[in-house]
């Protein structure tokens, strides 16, 4: 019934506990699990594939040598073109799904069409849930992400919780933690590639396409939630900065009036965001 699709690059121990908890799901539908594996350099993942093939209906695939590992568009639309089951649901590789998952995500999509379906995300910190279980995972704090602004609740949340009456509901669908048909995806032609090798925008730019061009139906799910794994030291990637960043210019280029809409957003957020 869903086709979970997951770009990955190293972070072995991450997605081991993204991996652990898709094997752990209660009252469970038919899922399988494709790992696009963008370069990975410092990590087998065939070790991970070998740990749960006899687990999980799991498939890894190697993309060839790319430009830039930033490569997400192009690892879900090669999981687009292998998924067998009429939804996909887009995953990080840091991501760990309740036991429940599932089976909620079954009842929410029975007899449902034409609908992309997405939850929040509650930020943990790694090292606090290992050896992870859905005991010390319930009792895990959340704290600020650097991956959220350095907020504690996902900062769409305000907006998701309104969505019926957004005018850009697609802004707030980000490639983590969202649920499409896949043939409306591939009638919109995926993911635009165009954003490779750049971080970010990829999503709400694919989300756009899905609304405007399928008029498909935005709803946000309360109980669709997942845990995002923060490490003690993260990366270098400096979001306040959009101003050398191709992917911000390009969708503010392609979506009008969304310069404007997502500029009052991020001077709420944190007014030292550089723009332009």
């Amino acid at each position: 019934m869903i086709s979970f699709i997951i770009p990955c690059f190293n972070g072995k121990a991450a997605l081991d506990n993204t991996l652990k908890s898709l094997a752990w799901q209660t009252n469970t539908i038919p899922f399988e699990v494709i790992l696009i594996d963008n370069n990975s350099d410092r990590e087998n993942l065939n070790e991970l594939y070998e740990k749960y093939v006899d687990r999980l209906n799991i498939y890894l695939v190697k993309q060839p040598k790319l430009i830039s590992t930033y490569a997400l568009c192009r690892a879900r639309n090669i999981g687009l073109r292998l998924a067998k089951y009429k939804w996909i649901c887009t995953l990080d590789s840091d991501i760990i799904l309740p036991p429940t998952y599932l089976k909620i995500a079954g009842e929410k999509l029975e007899n449902k069409s034409n609908v992309m379906l997405c939850g929040k995300r509650i930020f943990i910190l790694r090292q606090d849930i290992e050896p992870l279980n859905d005991i010390n995972l319930s009792n895990a704090s959340p704290i600020p992400s650097s991956s959220n602004y350095n907020q504690i609740l996902d900062r769409r949340l305000p907006y998701l919780e309104d969505l019926d009456r957004s005018t850009h509901p697609w802004a707030f669908f980000h490639g983590c933690n969202t649920i499409f048909e896949k043939a409306k995806a591939q009638s919109v032609g995926g993911y635009d590639e165009k954003y490779d090798g750049q971080w970010g925008y990829e999503d709400i730019d694919f989300a756009y396409r899905m609304m405007k061009d399928n008029d498909v139906q935005p709803i946000y799910e309360e109980d669709l939630y997942v845990y995002h794994q923060e490490e003690e030291i993260m990366g270098t990637l400096n979001r306040n900065d959009k101003s050398t960043n191709p992917n911000w210019a390009l969708i503010c280029q392609r979506i009008q009036g969304f310069k404007a809409f997502k500029t009052k957003q991020y001077e709420l957020l944190n007014p030292s965001i550089l723009l332009s």
